[in-house]
């Protein structure tokens, strides 16, 4: 049982909040995107490389493997470097990742290789960013600027959408890559500066066990379920444009509705954050709320007819990520002391479904059905909401004791 947790983080003397979120965003974007370019491109890439969608879902699966397996000790790792030099560090990575896949990658191998530089460096962007929210931003603001912050996954996506129409069926696919290094680099020079105090109390990381200031059992349950909610949405979502021909719809209308749905849940995020800070929302209640009605998007999707496959995905892909902003904010709030560590189990089991979501959506798709595929991404989403409320729980009983 963790022990008496410090004292939360004195609020930064110099915070500049909307810089803070703004570059937040750029470089969380930055660190994400890789993956949806090489889903929504996905149809250009399986001819450049002769793969099938199995081998595209494990593209996938490698640009988030590392952030996968190692976001809660990038969690601790950016309380104790601080926020800016985290940044740094990660966007550097993945500048050369991208530029790697727009340069060097001529064969599947090195284009894998380049993806899993380029995804590397989501590892420490992720929960560096939370951190460098939490400095700059008050409190009784959170929910409203994590939801800000947050909007960068699906912003993610809604770019890589936004490339199909203009480089998608071409041999310009690799320009987009270009433009996520611009994107990196962008995020570096946005990046405001952290006075030495603003740091972690040295408290909170001399504490016995690199991890004994926070309750873990709750941070793995809710991990666990984020593990699952983000596999069933970037599985669908990533397969959204690629699959969308079994349901008679071109490859150009498909990426427009995915900008559409990723627009919309970012307006879905930023509304849940108002409501947060308002005092509105359950938060992780809320989370399993959206979680089930998800599931009903899926069904939808499964369904292989142009309009309900358009509808389905809408709901699917809005309802089903505009929740993680929720869990950040309630998992910062639980542990304002370490808001690195606390974010990234939530983190981790984001990017730990981007690695297993797009494989095993690939592999059922192609051994069974993308019909098959969807029923299972409602399966996960259903047990997504069951874990969030037993994380809710169990927090509530180790604050009890």
């Amino acid at each position: 049982m963790a022990g008496p947790a410090p004292a939360a983080l004195p609020q930064n003397p110099g915070a500049v909040p909307v810089r803070a979120v703004a570059a937040s965003i750029a470089c969380l974007t930055a660190g994400v995107m890789a993956g949806f370019l090489a889903g929504a491109l996905g149809s250009d890439i399986k001819d450049t490389f002769g793969v099938s969608d199995t081998g595209l879902g494990v593209t996938l699966a490698v640009t988030y493997a590392l952030s996968g397996v190692a976001s809660i000790h990038a969690g601790e790792l950016a309380d104790r470097m601080g926020a800016r030099r985290s940044l740094l560090l990660s966007m550097w990575v993945t500048l050369a990742g991208y530029l790697a896949v727009a340069v060097l990658a001529r064969s599947f191998g090195t284009f894998l290789a380049s993806m899993a530089v380029a995804g590397a460096g989501l590892t420490l962007a992720g929960p560096a960013a939370k951190v460098l929210v939490a400095q700059h931003v008050s409190a009784e603001r959170h929910g409203v600027a994590f939801a800000v912050h947050m909007s960068a996954i699906p912003l993610a996506p809604l770019l890589a959408g936004l490339t199909v129409p203009i480089v998608g069926g071409t041999s310009g696919w690799r320009w987009a890559f270009v433009g996520g290094a611009v994107l990196s680099a962008a995020g570096m020079l946005m990046l405001p500066a952290e006075p030495r105090q603003d740091r972690l109390p040295p408290v909170a990381r001399s504490a016995t066990g690199r991890f004994s200031h926070v309750r873990l059992a709750p941070l793995f349950v809710l991990g666990a379920a984020a593990t699952l909610a983000s596999a069933a949405v970037i599985g669908a979502a990533s397969f959204f444009v690629v699959n969308s021909e079994s349901a008679g719809m071109s490859e150009s209308t498909a990426g427009l509705l995915l900008s559409l749905a990723s627009a919309g849940v970012i307006t879905a995020r930023i509304l849940l954050g108002v409501m947060a800070d308002r005092g509105r929302t359950g938060d992780i209640g809320t989370v399993a709320i959206l979680l089930v009605a998800s599931a009903a998007g899926y069904a939808l999707m499964a369904a292989d007819t142009p309009w309900l496959y358009a509808l389905g995905g809408q709901v699917a892909i809005i309802l089903g990520w505009s929740w993680p902003a929720l869990m950040v904010v309630a998992l910062v709030r639980m542990n304002p002391h370490a808001p690195g560590l606390a974010t990234s189990f939530a983190i981790g089991g984001l990017n730990l479904g981007a690695v297993l979501g797009p494989g095993a959506f690939g592999a059922i798709t192609d051994s069974v059905s993308s019909s098959a595929a969807l029923a299972a991404a409602a399966v996960w989403a259903f047990a997504a909401a069951a874990l969030s409320l037993l994380g809710r729980l169990t927090q509530a009983r180790a604050a009890a004791h």
